[in-house]
């Protein structure tokens, strides 16, 4: 494009003009905002660019969320494998030609006729993209409100108490790896708390009261106080052997944190090796589940465990109770 220069760093580019009184203007790191702030400059219409020119700018403002820790890295990697599905479908497209009708053949004829699920995902975060650009000025309406997503019924797997003790005990038996597999789940039981958090879990978070835990995405920060069990857990787990003090609750032997795919291969494992013995399978997951069921059953407020801010989410996904057991009106 005329009068459109890049800087190619060690990092990324930037893009800049230089006006007619030889001033250098920057233009910002990406490609299409800049033509577009260099046509604005000159008086022009902008162009619009394709969808996934879009998805690919949203794509770099969720990973500057991930820098900012406002968003977890995880989240914004599943996005990616979203945006992929999304640009085979609508990427060559111009955003204000995608209609409701397109949406919906992608929910119901393609893409979801295979995987319901996740393609409800995928729209999803098109939907946020489509918010984004009707925020611009790009495009007038939201083409994916108001369509019918895919039907999906909430996981209903609950661990028994029986049934979680073998498990641990068959992991402590097994390996040292599969002992602190062990202390990981019982971890993640008795503090409502999710992979990434347990596997992040640091000793600056042991406090006099109990362990804290930061907000995460949209949700409160917690306080999960001491309790022996808690506590006897935590001092076994950093006594678990290893070259150098722990900083990290569940380390290696290095003292490293386990990586996200490094806990889900041994788990993997541990899991197939448990199901060959005639058990029912069941995620890490499910353990957060657990234990939002049973503190339910003890007639406690499950969110003030594990942070969230909206009950809705807890009873839709977490509650797994069978048996919904109240006292006679009178």
């Amino acid at each position: 494009m005329s009068r459109l220069y890049v800087y190619e760093g060690k990092r990324h580019n930037t893009y800049y003009t230089v006006d007619r009184n030889n001033k250098y203007i920057n233009l910002g790191h990406d490609e299409l905002e800049a033509k577009r702030k260099l046509l604005e400059m000159q008086g022009e219409e902008p162009e619009r660019g394709t969808v996934a020119d879009y998805l690919a700018q949203m794509m770099a403002d969720r990973w500057r969320l991930v820098k900012a820790r406002k968003l977890s890295a995880a989240t914004v990697e599943t996005n990616e494998l979203e945006v992929d599905q999304l640009n085979k479908a609508f990427g060559k497209m111009d955003p204000a030609a995608v209609k409701p009708k397109h949406i919906w053949l992608y929910l119901h004829t393609h893409r979801g006729a295979e995987n319901p699920v996740r393609a409800n995902r995928e729209i999803a975060l098109f939907s946020k993209l489509f918010n984004r650009l009707v925020g611009a000025g790009i495009v007038d309406r939201n083409p994916c409100q108001g369509v019918e997503r895919n039907e999906e019924r909430p996981r209903e797997r609950l661990v028994g108490d029986k049934e979680f003790t073998a498990f641990l005990k068959f992991c402590v038996r097994k390996s040292e790896s599969g002992k602190r597999m062990a202390f990981a789940a019982y971890l993640a039981y008795l503090t409502g708390k999710a992979q990434g958090q347990i596997l992040k879990l640091t000793r600056h978070q042991l406090e006099t009261e109990g362990i804290r835990f930061q907000a995460r995405k949209r949700g409160a920060g917690t306080l999960v106080l001491w309790t022996p069990r808690l506590r006897k857990l935590v001092r076994t787990a950093l006594a678990m052997p290893c070259n150098i003090s722990p900083l990290f609750v569940i380390h290696t032997k290095d003292g490293t944190p386990y990586t996200s795919d490094g806990f889900k291969s041994i788990w993997q494992r541990l899991m197939a090796e448990w199901c060959q013995l005639g058990n029912e399978r069941f995620t890490f997951h499910d353990l957060r589940a657990k234990a939002v069921t049973d503190v339910i059953d003890q007639g406690r407020k499950a969110s003030d465990l594990t942070g969230h801010r909206q009950e809705a989410t807890i009873n839709r996904v977490y509650d797994r109770r069978r048996l919904r057991k109240s006292k006679a009106v009178r």
